[in-house]
């Protein structure tokens, strides 16, 4: 504490602290020296002149010709003091330095009103002056963020697009760091009107951070899309909420409005499986198709293979059928459009035969079986699903005395059509007696 008075001490005296003028100049001469040495980078010498005129002639000086340049003699000591603090060696030399011009900071606000300088820029020169320093000033950075906030209370459409937003960032930063959600959204809503894209952004990753709550959460989106009603990806958030809340209702009109404003492959695919999930089939396949004709590659196949699943859901074996074979043409590779169109036969049976199954109707269990195998060699991935159903299926094949009776000969071919029975003749396909 002891060296630290001393050095400060010293400054004083180097500076020239007296009132006394300096070498004898009339206070016009002291300005204009020190003017001019400011303007040389004459800074020790500048420094002697440019304390005694912050002392002496603070805010005027008469008989100075024009506006007598009062703020601008403070900023100009302010910079000379840390210009001077950046040639010690010794950290505590450099702090009083730093800690000199903090005083002219405290001195300008002390001495002028808000109409004689601008307090706003006062105050963001501070805040920049403890950020450049922050290594040698204690607290630094926090003692800026109040500049900072205090220039943002005198202005805040000016704070909000100073920096491209940096420093109001800086400000809502600081509160969600330390969880203030109150303080961080009024910092908020007072920039958000005055904000760029960038800033806007940020401002909606900061509430999502500090709003975690469903409910609460929900409240807050639905008031931003009422305020720009075509964004989707506050309508995406919306939609995830209300399914996770269980508002199945909500959900579906945030995924119609989604379609609206965005028609795309996603937006619509949802509305299907919206459609699906309560049972409304011919509407999901209407999403399905829609979303069939902007699709590319495999997925195309696998949206023919979701139409073949909801006709079958309708019980409409033969469109069923139909996209299931879309499916296998469109991916030959794939192996489940031919397990679709195994259990498409198998329900066939089922429904042709009723509770009385005969001989004839077991001769289509063979035409599935036939389908599994193609799907089993088109993808051995489908293997365990093969399997599972050849358990099903293969046990209610024709046994061998079925087939003597009927003189049917293993290996020979056999149509499955209206010859077997009418409620067939639709399949018009050929299988092999095992």
């Amino acid at each position: 504490m002891a060296k630290y008075i001393i050095i400060f001490v010293t400054i004083l005296i180097v500076s020239g602290a007296s009132n006394a003028q300096p070498f004898g100049y009339t206070p016009l001469q002291i300005q204009s020296l020190f003017a001019e040495d400011y303007r040389n980078e004459q800074y020790q010498q500048a420094l002697i002149y440019g304390r005694w005129l912050v002392e002496a002639h603070p805010k005027e000086m008469e008989m100075y010709p024009g506006n007598y340049p009062a703020e601008r003699n403070f900023r100009r000591m302010i910079d000379i003091y840390e210009y001077l603090s950046t040639q010690q060696d010794d950290p505590a030399l450099r702090e009083a330095y730093l800690d000199s011009s903090l005083q002219m900071f405290d001195r300008v606000f002390a001495l002028f009103t808000e109409d004689e300088i601008d307090h706003y820029r006062w105050h963001f020169n501070r805040g920049r002056f403890y950020q450049s320093n922050s290594d040698y000033i204690q607290n630094a950075f926090q003692q800026a963020l109040e500049d900072y906030e205090t220039m943002f209370n005198l202005d805040p459409k000016r704070a909000t697009e100073s920096g491209s937003g940096y420093y109001v960032q800086l400000i809502v930063q600081n509160y969600a760091r330390q969880n203030d959600r109150d303080n961080a959204f009024r910092i908020i809503n007072e920039a958000e009107p005055f904000a760029d894209e960038e800033t806007s952004r940020f401002f909606a990753q900061t509430r999502n951070e500090l709003i975690t709550d469903p409910a609460e959460r929900i409240e807050l989106l639905v008031e931003d899309l009422e305020e720009d009603p075509g964004n989707v990806e506050i309508m995406q958030e919306l939609y995830e909420l209300y399914i996770a809340v269980g508002d199945g209702s909500n959900a579906r009109e945030m995924a119609i409005k989604m379609y609206e404003y965005e028609p795309s492959v996603t937006n619509v695919t949802r509305l299907a499986d919206k459609a699906e999930n309560s049972g409304d089939y011919r509407e999901a396949i209407r999403y399905l198709s829609e979303a069939h004709g902007i699709q590319q590659g495999t997925m195309k196949a696998r949206t023919s293979l979701r139409i073949a699943d909801n006709y079958l859901n309708l019980r409409d074996l033969q469109e069923a059928r139909r996209f299931a074979r879309r499916a296998a043409s469109e991916d030959p590779n794939w192996g489940e459009p031919q397990i679709t169109i195994a259990q498409i036969y198998g329900e066939a049976v089922s429904r042709c035969a009723g509770s009385e199954m005969t001989r004839i109707d077991k001769v289509v269990y063979w035409l599935v079986l036939d389908y599994l195998d193609r799907a089993r060699q088109r993808n051995s991935n489908v293997s365990s699903t093969v399997n599972r159903l050849y358990r099903t299926y293969e046990p209610v094949t024709p046994t061998a005395e079925e087939k003597f009776y009927q003189n049917w000969n293993t290996g020979e071919k056999i149509r499955v059509d209206g010859s077997l029975k009418e409620c067939y003749s639709w399949i018009g396909e050929e299988t092999t007696i095992r």
